[in-house]
């Protein structure tokens, strides 16, 4: 029998404001080493009101024109995802937010690797692959030292890639449990990451990323917190609203002139 799809959502929501305010984070974050939580909060309650204006879920994903606007894109997507995510484990509105937050910030040390290492389209080396990792410890030291009250969302971003098995890094030399913040936020980092056109690879199916990600539970992926996303993104597949951040940005600034590699 045919799968039942459900109807795209009629109303667009335009995520010009958020973009433009996380790009202006972002540079505040690469620049002077300053966080802007206020500003990270207010992004954060607006993907909240977009996900619920049609009275029923959405997701409001974006997504690239080109490589260089990864890093935006990819945080707002993985904070919605993450907000999704808690509220279908049942998590209260302010927990819901917070990881909201934490998913928004968890990349935050990306900010200081170059751009050619970023979006380099070939296999990094050895030297390169160590300074890409290092974005995890780079970030949790940033949202520390801007402000205390943000220990949820350093943990994150220093634990988002560490596997349930303990692989993954950074490497750790007593194990632990990571949080549970971490754990929704690793699975919904892999999801947006693998959906994402990136220099070295196409983007994967969506079929495919949720059967990559059920062979992982109970290894690189919390079994529960797998299941549970899983099981979303299959109901939430015709409540995906896909939009082109070229045509979020068009309303924020000129296109950059093109220039020569």
């Amino acid at each position: 029998m045919a799968q039942q799809v459900l109807a795209a959502p009629t109303r667009r929501y335009e995520l010009t404001d958020e973009v433009a305010t996380v790009e202006w984070m972002h540079e505040q974050v690469a620049n002077r080493a300053e966080l802007p939580l206020l500003e990270a909060e207010s992004v954060v309650r607006s993907l909240a009101v977009a996900m619920h204006g049609d009275q029923e879920m959405l997701l409001p994903l974006l997504t690239l024109r080109e490589f260089d606007e990864y890093t935006t894109t990819h945080s707002l997507n993985v904070s919605v995802l993450t907000m999704a995510l808690a509220e279908a484990m049942g998590m209260g509105a302010r927990d819901v937010r917070a990881f909201g937050v934490a998913g928004l910030l968890h990349d935050l040390g990306k900010t200081r690797i170059p751009l050619e290492i970023l979006n380099k389209p070939g296999r990094l080396t050895d030297e390169e692959r160590a300074v890409m990792q290092a974005h995890t410890v780079e970030g949790a030291r940033l949202i520390l030292s801007s402000d205390r009250e943000l220990d949820l969302a350093a943990a994150v971003a220093y634990e988002h890639h560490i596997m349930l098995n303990g692989g993954g890094y950074p490497h750790r030399r007593i194990a632990r449990k990571c949080h549970c913040a971490s754990a929704l936020v690793h699975v919904c980092d892999v999801y947006d990451a693998l959906r994402t056109h990136r220099p070295y690879r196409a983007a994967w199916e969506h079929a495919r990323v949720l059967q990559y990600l059920e062979e992982g539970a109970g290894t690189d992926f919390d079994p529960d917190v797998t299941r549970v996303f899983v099981d979303l993104m299959r109901r939430m597949e015709g409540r995906i609203e896909h939009s082109a951040l070229a045509d979020l940005r068009a309303g924020v600034q000129e296109p950059a002139a093109a220039t020569s590699p």
